[in-house]
């Protein structure tokens, strides 16, 4: 696994239960990450939550305490600083995660600490 599939791999996973500013996103990708000696940049996340997005994995929103509660964006709104949007995990993205589940090959266990035997990352 490249160091941009393990965090797509924590983006995804951080936004499958609840929508997600992108600033919460990076905050908590970089504290998952951490065990695994990484040092995530904020641009790695928002570079994710646009791949994921572009690929279908994940759409952006606009919530609001009205109807309707969340709106779906069109495309993805700039990364300006002006988080006023959200991100939640699609149907594909589910599948897509539940399958690299599968593979195993997510580097932490349930504690949060890193899996014994881990490879590491490719290049």
């Amino acid at each position: 696994m490249t160091r941009e599939e393990l965090v797509r791999l924590a983006v995804l996973m951080n936004i499958a239960d609840d929508y997600e500013e992108p600033v919460h996103v990076y905050q908590c990708v970089l504290e998952d990450l951490r065990p695994c000696g990484l040092a995530i940049a904020p641009e790695e996340t928002q570079r994710a939550l646009s791949e994921l997005t572009e690929s279908g994995l994940a759409k952006a929103y606009r919530l609001s305490s009205r109807e309707p509660f969340a709106e779906e964006l069109q495309g993805l709104p700039p990364f300006d600083g002006s988080y006023d949007y959200y991100f939640y995990i699609t149907e594909q993205g589910l599948r897509s995660l539940a399958a690299r589940r599968a593979r195993d090959d997510w580097p932490l266990d349930d504690e949060h600490e890193l899996v014994p035997g881990w490879p590491g990352l490719s290049d």
